[in-house]
């Protein structure tokens, strides 16, 4: 291999994140030109990438993407150091080559018995090699035929040949004119940004032994008369941050380079606040960090409208699901919006069993940083039907009309008929996702909810809104 091997960290969260590899000795290569200006000879603006942190599409977290052993290094190091974010491993390696036996017309069952969707038709009963191409609310996602990872590329069968974006002219057609003089017939070379630092010789040397690697793989895939992993993928991990962890990676960003109060918060919002937190981070020295808060949190609180708002519910999981309604923006500071919207179809609710009916109306009251989401349902001629609050990480905005978090499986709830009660209380205490320490703060939050209610609980039934809106104010981030 050439050179120097490590971590590649790209995106809002490098700096803060790069502080923390540094100081736990990973090695961090292929560096931007900020990084290398502010770490100096602590990471490398070469190098060859075992694994890379990015943001999420959203900037709400990161994405880690790479080799097992360096994967599992980096989610250590974060395990230890965030404080309520989930950290969500993806089940089954990307690339990874499997025998799969379809057990539906797109299921198929992998090893040790868990499921995955394959891509294109199948015989219920054949065992079908596949790779895996992506994951869907949790589940592998998997195409027929072999892969095999390398450094510097990665050979599928099947498919075409493509060179990373990374990669510029003329070393594009240098690489892909490497490929034609291969002999790789029937399989496609996707090379990795990493190839920019090789010679073409080690490069050749790295074709040569992944296609006796696929080819011995697709051997071993024919005489396997059972679901098995055939060869090595890239683990693949999702961490969207909490708003505590957004506040903590803005302390440890401050120790490399000046750094304002929500710098993280603000940044994952947009360019237009990503602006703002450039300039006041330009002249800070002039404000307080109280100032400097305030400016900001005056910024996205404003900045957000009336009319219709959209709440972004994202699972453990990393599932989002979506409730909108029309929005009543109550108060500025702190920031606290009524959404409203009508009940349509049948069934029941969830955590309640009480029926869903012609007319009801659900209002959640939303609160800027609250650990609670309640939502109370009206019957048609606006008798209080039920309470379900959700404990989640701090309710976040990103204006001008969404609200955003992360849930946190447990939550409070309660009816007439019985009473109030915490469920999903096991499925917390059980979850894989969160550590130790935020599963019991979590549990808290409900208990403390649970008390709440208890204690209030003759004005729940007289003024609902009213007390679930000083509920949110109570148990909240800024409290």
């Amino acid at each position: 291999m050439t050179g120097v091997s490590g971590v590649r960290v790209k995106g809002i969260y490098s700096t803060a994140l790069t502080e923390l590899l540094v100081e736990n000795g990973v090695t961090v290569v292929d560096a931007s030109p900020q990084l290398k200006a502010r770490f100096g000879n602590s990471v490398s603006s070469r190098g060859v990438a075992l694994a890379t942190i990015k943001d999420r599409e959203d900037r709400r977290g990161v994405i880690i993407l790479g080799r097992k052993d360096v994967v599992e290094r980096i989610t250590k190091i974060l395990r230890d150091t965030l404080q309520l974010s989930p950290i969500i491993v993806m089940p089954g390696e990307l690339y990874a080559t499997y025998v799969c036996r379809v057990v539906s017309e797109r299921t198929v069952e992998l090893p040790g018995g868990s499921l995955g969707l394959l891509e294109g038709e199948a015989r219920v009963g054949e065992l079908v090699p596949a790779h895996i191409v992506s994951f869907r609310d949790g589940r592998p996602v998997l195409k027929r035929g072999v892969a095999v990872v390398g450094t510097y590329a990665r050979l599928v069968e099947g498919q075409l040949h493509g060179v990373s974006e990374h990669i510029r002219e003329p070393q594009r057609t240098a690489l892909l004119s490497l490929v034609e003089k291969a002999g790789l017939e029937g399989w496609g070379v996707r090379w990795r940004s990493s190839a920019r630092w090789a010679e073409l010789s080690e490069l050749n040397a790295e074709l040569q032994k992944l296609k006796g690697l696929a080819e011995k793989a697709r051997e071993a895939a024919r005489y396997s008369d059972h679901p098995a992993k055939i060869t090595d993928g890239e683990i693949l991990v999702f961490i969207p941050f909490a708003l505590d962890d957004k506040r903590l990676l803005d302390r440890v960003r401050a120790r490399r380079v000046t750094t304002v109060p929500y710098h993280h918060l603000a940044k994952a919002c947009g360019e237009k606040f990503s602006a703002l937190v450039d300039a006041l981070e330009s002249f800070s020295r002039r404000l307080t960090d109280e100032q400097l808060s305030n400016r900001i949190l005056e910024v996205l609180e404003g900045e957000v409208r009336d009319e219709h708002m959209r709440i972004l519910h994202e699972t453990p999981s990393g599932k989002v699901v979506e409730i909108e309604g029309a929005a009543d923006v109550v108060s500025r500071r702190p920031l606290i919006i009524k959404l409203r919207r009508k009940i349509v179809g049948k069934g029941v609710y969830d955590g309640l069993g009480l029926p869903k009916e012609e007319g009801d109306v659900a209002i959640s009251v939303v609160t800027l940083g609250s650990y609670v989401l309640p939502h109370a349902y009206f019957s048609a001629v606006g008798r209080l039907k039920g309470l379900y609050v959700n404990v989640n990480t701090p309710v976040e905005t990103c204006p001008p009309s969404v609200v955003w978090y992360v849930d946190a499986y447990v939550d409070v709830v309660w009816s007439r008929e019985q009473g109030l009660r915490i469920v999903d209380l096991e499925e917390l205490r059980n979850s894989r996702v969160f550590s130790d320490s935020a599963i019991s703060k979590f549990e808290a939050i409900a208990q403390e909810v649970f008390r709440f209610l208890k204690d209030n609980e003759r004005t729940l039934e007289i003024e609902p809104l009213a007390l679930l809106t000083d509920l949110t104010i109570k148990i909240n981030f800024f409290s």
